[in-house]
């Protein structure tokens, strides 16, 4: 989902970059900008740093955005170019 203000939900920025949600989140967490607590994803220190936000909506209730730019932060850069292997792609 997009927000208004400039900045992409984690789907939505996963779709930007053309990688899987799970795998951007499983980056995320990896490097320790996001963490799970509960059901939920929350941001660390480094997260927030990053540029990482809540947004909330009555449909999804709070959920983390990011800014539209950090498709050129050097992580996301590192994500596209080494993709994680997974079964699918082994076969």
């Amino acid at each position: 989902m997009s927000v208004d203000d400039g900045k992409l939900s984690t789907t939505a920025l996963a779709r930007k970059l053309d990688i899987p949600t799970q795998q951007l989140f499983a980056t995320l967490k990896d490097y320790g900008w996001i963490q799970r607590s509960g059901e939920n994803w929350v941001l660390t220190s480094k997260g927030e740093f990053e540029g990482g936000s809540y947004q909330h909506s009555r449909r999804f209730g709070r959920y983390i955005v990011w800014p539209e730019r950090l498709d050129h932060h050097p992580l996301v850069a590192a994500i596209e170019s080494n993709p994680r292997l997974t079964a699918a792609s082994m076969c």
